[in-house]
């Protein structure tokens, strides 16, 4: 009897390539992230415009502005997440897109604080759907370029984030914060007029038992890059009961990844943020002369200094140091594993916060050298978090784990405004120490991860043993990881119902030889 030949998703991709197509959606799929930045950009932007202009507002409603805007994107991160898994990410996206042009210009109108409040709340929980782009992205590219590609489209956050420094520098002294505010929304209306050309991830259907559909844009693909479909037959597993399913996150598999990259998304997000509101609090901290921190009980709660343009240019300076990053990071990666390179960048950057301890009698240029610096390793790790996290977790739960560890990043960027708007104004060297301390936490945590991704193919589903060579993790050999295990475990107490059928964790054998 003659037997057909099949082929899976990921040889399929691979065999295609990288083409037109793949550059295509790069780019539309790119003002993903610029919008993404845009909107948090603006946060630094509004707090010393809306103090002068309602000098009532106190230094702890503008924190509580901030955090408003991350709390939503706590929620809608999470909620967005099951539905991408569930339902597609293209729609996630689409909707994304939509709702956050329309609570951008609600904030523009907004008649009070808290009215304003209320609206970027909105705009956060909006928002959170657009870090679907980056993993209907991944899921398009072959394996030989998908780290590097993940990794370079992040430039256009770096873009993302210029273009609101320079768009705050010349709206806001000319014609206020509410037109940068509307201004603000334009890269993310370009991503919802042009996701009508953008398919749903092939990935998604086979996963949700779809396979016609994904095999139709494959076609597709292959046609625009000029290309053949591999000889045979898609075959891929099919998993429609696990898509979006948050239990399989703490499957025995997984939960130990889940629970140490928790804590990790939440120390780098603390950590990003935290530099930019740092700086602008440093600024308005330093004297006359700029070279000393002033006492920093004269400073009142509603006292009005808007930026010069000597801060803007000083932020966007640093923000370079953010595209610097990229090249560093896709260094380190051809060197060593995810794992190592999230320890070093971490380490790295607990480094810098330290040297923020002795800038009291600092020049400013000396200050933006060590947040350059700082912003390149954080920045740089923000890129490998998300590849990370997208390549360790199987299609059907790739969305969600996305939009969980975005929520869990929302709650480090949550806390960090009463650290760096608020708490620094009373003891600026203890405040820095919680920075220096929690990254070099987060750079421990990164040694425990019991999964290294690197040349690994991504699976399908979570039982997806996949085509790679594995080597079983032996837990009992590291303490501190059995510590952790042990930890994690407590989130659920009965996984018999979850892990049935599963295999113990593993890790990929991969050499150093191999491609990213």
């Amino acid at each position: 009897m003659e037997t057909t030949a099949t082929y899976s998703l990921e040889e399929c991709i691979n065999h295609i390539g990288l083409g037109k197509y793949q550059w295509r959606l790069i780019t539309i799929l790119g003002f993903c992230s610029m919008a993404d930045a845009v909107e948090m950009m603006l946060l630094a932007i509004l707090g010393p415009a809306i103090t002068c202009y309602w000098p009532d507002v106190t230094k702890i409603q503008m924190a509580a502005l901030t955090t408003g805007v991350f709390a939503g994107m706590m929620f809608g991160a999470f909620a967005f997440g099951i539905i991408a898994d569930k339902y597609g990410r293209r729609r996630v996206i689409v909707l994304s897109a939509a709702l956050n042009t329309l609570f951008g210009i609600f904030t523009a109108a907004a008649p009070s604080y808290y009215w304003i409040l209320i609206a970027r709340i909105l705009v956060g929980f909006a928002l959170s759907g657009a870090s679907q782009g980056s993993t209907l992205m991944l899921e398009y590219l072959p394996s030989a370029t998908r780290a590097t590609l993940i990794i370079v489209v992040e430039l256009f956050w770096s873009l993302g984030s210029i273009f609101e420094y320079v768009l705050g520098m010349i709206i806001v002294p000319l014609y206020g914060w509410r037109t940068l505010t509307i201004l603000s929304a334009l890269p993310i209306s370009i991503v919802a007029v042009c996701m009508y050309f953008v398919p749903e991830s092939p990935r998604y259907f086979v996963a949700s038992g779809c396979p016609e559909k994904a095999e139709h844009i494959l076609k597709a693909i292959a046609l625009t890059n000029k290309r053949s479909l591999p000889p045979g037959k898609l075959q891929d597993v099919h998993a429609q009961e696990e898509c979006g399913s948050l239990k399989n996150l703490f499957h025995v598999n997984y939960k130990r990844t889940s629970f140490l990259l928790s804590f990790m998304w939440m120390t780098v997000a603390m950590s990003y943020y935290g530099l930019i509101l740092i700086n602008t609090s440093i600024m308005t901290l330093l004297d006359d002369t700029h070279q000393s921190i002033t006492n920093t009980s004269t400073i009142k709660p509603n006292e009005c200094k808007m930026l010069t343009t000597e801060d803007y240019q000083s932020l966007i300076f640093t923000t370079f140091g953010e595209m610097l990053g990229i090249p560093l990071l896709l260094l380190l990666l051809s060197k060593f594993g995810r794992r190592i390179v999230c320890c070093i960048n971490f380490s790295c950057a607990s480094f810098c916060f330290l040297l923020f301890l002795f800038i009291s009698h600092m020049e400013p240029w000396v200050i933006n050298a060590i947040t350059f610096s700082a912003r390149m390793f954080i920045s740089s790790q923000f890129s490998l978090m998300y590849l990370y996290t997208m390549e360790v977790y199987p299609t059907v739960i790739r969305a969600i784990a996305v939009g969980c560890a975005s929520s869990m990043s929302r709650i480090g960027a949550m806390i960090t405004p009463f650290l760096a708007q608020v708490l620094i104004k009373h003891t600026f060297s203890g405040t820095i120490a919680i920075y220096a301390i929690t990254t070099a936490m987060a750079a421990i945590c990164a040694v425990l991860l019991p999964i290294e991704t690197r040349g690994r193919e991504l699976k399908q589903a979570a039982s997806d043993r996949g085509n790679s060579s594995t080597v079983p993790v032996d837990i009992t050999a590291d303490p501190w990881a059995a510590a952790v295990d042990n930890l994690a475990s407590l989130m659920h107490i009965n996984d018999s119902a979850i892990n049935e059928g599963y295999q113990p964790l593993i890790q990929d054998n991969v050499s150093d030889e191999e491609q990213l």
